[in-house]
Order: structure tokens, then sequence, then C-alpha cells
């Protein structure tokens, strides 16, 4: 399997935001197992795709009449290493407000990011 690599590195940063959530979590007195269900519910959802990826290269691999043109499991690897890295920085940053410099490079998730209430 040439995407094993890969996909361990992936699941390397999915386990980061996890222990970076729970720190964050920790040192603002905010443990809430319902917040770490959903995390891994968000995370086996991940999971789930990175398989469904791998198992159609597979079948493409084997099976002529399915072409791809781009390699989808490295694609979604990558798309989930990001977003695990932005979050990874997010908890740093409220761990450790002097990495906000760092961080604040990176654009924040639409849940982060404050409401403008006088728009119309």
């Amino acid at each position: 399997m040439t995407n094993l690599w890969l996909i361990g590195i992936t699941c390397t940063f999915m386990v980061a935001d996890i222990v970076s959530g729970f720190l964050k979590a920790w040192k603002a007195h905010d443990i809430k197992s319902s917040a770490l269900r959903d995390g891994l519910f968000h995370k086996a959802a991940f999971l789930a795709t990175i398989g469904l990826a791998q198992l159609t290269e597979l079948a493409a691999a084997r099976i002529p009449e399915i072409q791809l043109e781009l390699p989808i499991t490295s694609a979604i690897c990558a798309y989930i290493i990001l977003t695990e890295l932005v979050s990874v920085l997010e908890n740093l940053k409220s761990i450790n407000p002097d990495i906000g410099g760092i961080a604040n490079r990176f654009p924040a998730h639409p849940a982060d990011e404050p409401e403008d209430h006088d728009k119309e």
C-alpha cells in the first residue's frame, strides 16, 4: 500500500489535534465528554473518508473501467493535514497566547470568526 506513510502522517496530525484540544480544555477547566465525543466522531469520519478513497484507488488499479486521473487518497490526506494543522495552531494559541503571531497567519475556522451584527 503506497499511501501507508501518508495515512500514518495524517493520523498523527489527528492525534495532535485531539491532544492539543484536550490540553486547551484542561487549561480552561472546560473538559466535556460531549466535546471529546464530537471530536472523535469527526476524526472517525475523516478516517472513513480516507478508507473510502483508498478503496476506490485499489478498485481503480484492478478494474480497467475505473480510471482515476488524480491520487484521491493523497488529496484527501493533504486536506485533512492542513485542517488539523490550523486546529492545532488555534489550540496552541489558546494555551499560549505568545503563539498568536504564528497562528494568526493561518485562516480561522468560520465558527471562530467574530459575528458582525451590524451587517444588513
